[in-house]
């Protein structure tokens, strides 16, 4: 094994939530760059904001939060002060560049993270403007890339996942991070080393030993994929990843699901000409209110019309459980039925890799949800610094960090005070 490797801080993960955290390390410098939103012209907020215009690391994050505002709302509100996109002139954050701290990131998958395996033609939920990380704002890359489109839109995975890409080259990023470390362990280390993370190489099996005084835990709420745990899970017809319908020959096919990515491979199968079989374990109802609260979104005007038309290539099975999987492409229900498949496509969401903090004990986790049948078990931190309230230095980024909610306007917003706290208590180890 190679001598380890140690750094101030390591990063976790190559999602949105570890890239944000990332430009902030490598000295991207947020400052006021325009007027205080409205949002925020109450109490003392204003006169915070214009005493640190020139670096807003140093906002006393415990003022901010007596003044009634999360440092986390903070920061999304002066990244999206309007939720609309309205123009260069209308950005309120902006960056300058200085000297970054000793970092590096560990991933094993390419920038962007789980965004890269997204199914190849699926929307985002949500506007261009709001995937973007605010160090490169998202209409910079659409002139950067000739790409005429609106921030406004819904963007789709080829636009975006290239915006990832090019944010680590924009950024200054690419020496510093390690794309081929898949991270098998986290232990509590020694000294002011508090932390070793021990990593195999997915490209060449190679075992690697890391070592960082802070770790930023940017994993991703979809690191690990759950399993049905039935048997006959990993027959051949058996898919747990779904990206297009081509990759399906045959005209039986099953998507067993209930969220959002499920809907996409169920809408786009049956609109390939599919005979689909849509298992749920939710009710029909829970699946109705979600497709009339979406209906802004393209995919879910589809599937509302796909139901109505009384489609006899979409079956829908509610409060339905797969016992088994056998060979022959026979799936048995729960309800006893045999149903004949030529493929299964098993789409059920995943959960943060929280085993990997197993040595550091006992986790303090509290459910985040939203109105779109989302779940996620968030790690509980301090609301001024986004540190774990369990363990000192570590700091769950985007979606893993209590108190974000589970939206992704502003989720990596969180990265501000994260790295202001880091690089204040490197400062003041360093003086010490």
């Amino acid at each position: 094994m190679p001598e380890p490797q140690h750094h101030s801080v390591i990063v976790i993960g190559g999602g949105p939530g570890g890239l944000g955290v990332s430009a902030l390390l490598e000295g991207w410098r947020p400052r006021l760059v325009g007027s205080v939103p409205d949002r925020l012209r109450t109490g003392t907020i204003p006169d915070l904001l214009s005493k640190t215009s020139d670096d807003l690391f140093s906002l006393d994050m415990d003022a901010v939060l007596r003044a009634g505002i999360t440092p986390f709302d903070l920061f999304r509100i002066l990244h999206h002060p309007t939720d609309d996109y309205r123009g260069k002139g209308a950005r309120v954050l902006g960056f300058e560049k200085r000297p970054g701290v000793d970092w590096l990131m560990l991933s094993n998958e390419p920038a962007g993270g789980l965004w890269n395996y997204v199914p190849r033609n699926q929307l985002t939920l949500s506007p261009a403007h709001w995937m973007e990380l605010a160090p490169y704002p998202m209409d910079d890359f659409f002139c950067d890339s000739g790409r005429d489109l609106d921030p406004n839109d819904l963007i789709e995975k080829k636009d975006l996942v290239p915006y990832y890409h090019q944010f680590v080259v924009k950024t200054g990023l690419v020496d510093r991070i390690r794309l081929d470390q898949q991270v098998v362990s986290i232990a509590p280390g020694t000294d002011s080393r508090r932390f070793v993370i021990a990593t195999r190489s997915t490209t060449g099996g190679l075992h690697m030993e890391y070592s960082a005084d802070f770790l930023v835990f940017a994993v991703g709420p979809k690191a690990e994929l759950r399993r049905l745990s039935v048997p006959g899970e990993e027959l051949g017809y058996v898919s747990h990843h779904y990206d297009h319908w081509d990759d399906y020959p045959g005209e039986r096919i099953m998507v067993v699901g209930g969220g959002r990515s499920a809907d996409w491979a169920a809408t786009e199968l049956h609109d390939a000409g599919r005979h689909v079989t849509y298992v749920m374990r939710g009710r029909e109802s829970t699946q109705l209110r979600l497709i009339h609260d979406s209906q802004h979104l393209p995919y879910y005007v589809r599937i509302r019309e796909i139901i109505e038309s009384g489609s006899p290539r979409l079956n829908r099975r509610y409060g339905t459980h797969v016992k088994a999987f056998e060979p022959g492409g026979r799936v048995v229900l729960d309800s006893d039925d045999v149903i004949g498949v030529d493929h299964v496509i098993v789409e059920i969401g995943g959960e943060p890799s929280y085993g990997l903090l197993r040595d550091f004990g006992r986790l303090s986790l509290t459910e985040g949800r939203d109105r779109y049948r989302l779940q996620l078990m968030q790690m509980v931190v301090d609301p001024t610094t986004y540190e774990s309230v369990d363990i000192s230095r570590l700091y769950p980024a985007g979606y893993l960090a209590a108190g974000t909610g589970i939206s992704v306007l502003g989720m990596h917003c969180t990265a501000y005070p994260m790295a202001a706290d880091i690089l204040s208590k490197l400062r003041v180890g360093a003086e010490n």
